[in-house]
């Protein structure tokens, strides 16, 4: 009737199994002869066939989630059930909950965020990085296309180290709205470039950035030909 392999066979039946003996039980050990009114009632084919359908849903959503995800496939995190989420890497049934419930706060704006989320830390978010969209269906990360890039809000006063002409934006002056608009920048991760500045000095090159957590050397490959790092 399905096309089930053994293994889903197996547990349909002892799921089915399972709601047969509860029934009879049920009916067998009611103290009231007045609580069988009724039941001739019920029609065993149609009720069968409901109990199989919510199975095989089941199992289908089982398998879905089993599924390895293919080469450059991605899910957005911030529509994908359960059973979609747990198709990434070192995703459990626990994790895709947390995720579902922290979305629910407020949308994830970039995989800095996922660290919002509890057994979710740097190493782990990146890992999860190349599987995932952000609310549009795109990468957030992913620079826009030249011809439609936004044009960069007026870079921050020039320092020596950076170009003249303000071309580029000083990691070492830029304020959050500044570093927002660089690709792959987000709240989160403007914050704490600001913050780490504060308390560590200035980036001695657009290279040293990477010591912000969330910030790798693929992150900056993003931003690289848009930043300098001027001195005070």
């Amino acid at each position: 009737m399905w096309d089930l392999n053994r293994a889903e066979r197996k547990a349909m039946g002892a799921a089915l199994v399972l709601v047969g003996v509860s029934l009879v039980t049920r009916t067998l050990l009611a103290p009231d002869p007045g609580r069988l009114e009724g039941l001739d009632a019920i029609d065993p084919a149609t009720d069968l066939a409901g109990i199989e359908g919510e199975v095989v849903a089941a199992l289908t959503r089982e398998q879905r989630a089993q599924t390895p995800l293919a080469d450059g496939e991605q899910i957005d995190v911030n529509r994908a059930p359960a059973d979609e989420l747990r198709r990434l890497p070192g995703v459990g049934p626990s994790l895709a909950e947390a995720l579902i419930e922290e979305r629910q706060r407020a949308p994830f704006r970039e995989t800095a965020d996922l660290e919002r989320v509890r057994g979710v830390g740097e190493v782990t978010a990146r890992r999860l990085e190349p599987h995932l969209r952000f609310e549009s269906g795109a990468p957030r990360s992913a620079p826009a296309p030249a011809a439609h890039r936004p044009a960069l809000p007026p870079a921050a006063p020039m320092s020596a180290g950076c170009p003249p002409g303000g071309a580029r934006i000083d990691l070492n002056r830029a304020d959050r709205a500044q570093l927002e608009s660089l690709s792959g920048i987000g709240p989160a991760l403007a914050a704490r470039i600001i913050e780490d500045r504060s308390e560590n000095g200035p980036f001695e090159t657009p290279e040293a950035v990477t010591r912000v957590r969330g910030i790798g050397a693929r992150s900056l490959a993003r931003f690289r030909e848009q930043v300098c790092a001027g001195t005070r």
